[in-house]
């Protein structure tokens, strides 16, 4: 009697033990496959694709995406000619400028923002970029109605690049005198900076931009300069690498992108 006793108390002991480390492991499981919270008490949300190139605009979007959403962000920067034809001489000439401030600005955030170690991806190097045919020919067509100064330039790339990844893009135009894409995206955008599905005749050729979302194009500089102030990453605009044309190691002053800087 006193054996089955014994037994028993073992039994449910070691049922008791087989009942917890079950628990354990399930409470484990349910942790293991619980959807991360962004830092700060952001949601996490799906990725943010934008092309960055160090510049104003594009940092500014970048930052807003990470600190101000809470978002993760995957920056694209395209390092093959897209400017201009490669025998022409209208295309920028400060590669390694943008490199060093998309560097210096990822190290930034990374010192003053700890959590975009891993919220901010690693830069997606685009290195070669070939223009199919159709978009080649919509490129030619809005440069004919001019609705973009080149047939061969960085938005007939980016539209390529948007189709090659199979991701909606965001793309930096800001609200500007000098900007002709927010010209000529004008009315053709519904509330989310997308283009819109039906567009009127003789617009068709804008469809090679479905994929690009517009999310800066109602900011000014000014405007976006108030928002970093507000929000504490004005300093990290300060940073940020716009002329075309440096001449020995500094911006020229001279091209649209210097003109148009207020920092």
């Amino acid at each position: 009697m006193n054996f089955h006793v014994k037994n028993l108390q073992f039994c449910d002991k070691y049922f008791g033990f087989v009942i917890l480390f079950v628990i354990i492991v399930v409470i484990y499981i349910i942790l293991l496959h619980k959807p991360t919270q962004a830092v700060e008490g952001f949601a996490t949300r799906d990725i943010v694709y934008v092309f960055w190139t160090g510049g104003y605009d594009s940092t500014f979007r970048i930052c807003q995406s990470l600190i101000d959403e809470g978002r993760t962000v995957q920056p694209i920067y395209i390092s093959d000619i897209i400017d201009n034809l490669p025998q022409n001489s209208t295309r920028r000439m400060n590669k390694k400028f943008e490199y060093t401030a998309m560097r210096k600005i990822r190290d930034t955030l990374n010192r003053r923002y700890p959590f975009t170690k891993r919220t901010l991806l690693p830069l997606m190097d685009i290195k070669k970029v070939d223009i199919d045919d159709d978009i080649a020919h919509h490129m030619r067509v809005l440069k004919s109605q001019g609705r973009v100064r080149r047939a061969v330039c960085q938005y007939g790339a980016m539209a390529q690049v948007t189709r090659n990844l199979g991701k909606d893009i965001e793309i930096c135009v800001e609200n500007e005198p000098g900007s002709m894409l927010n010209r000529t995206m004008r009315g053709k955008l519904d509330n989310h900076g997308r283009t819109k599905k039906n567009l009127k005749r003789g617009d068709e050729s804008i469809h090679i931009f479905d994929r690009f979302i517009f999310s800066t194009i109602k900011l000014s500089k000014h405007d976006m300069l108030k928002i970093a102030k507000k929000n504490g990453y004005d300093n990290i605009l300060r940073t940020t690498w716009s002329c075309w044309y440096p001449v020995n190691g500094k911006p020229c002053g001279r091209c649209i992108m210097c003109r148009e800087r207020v920092v």
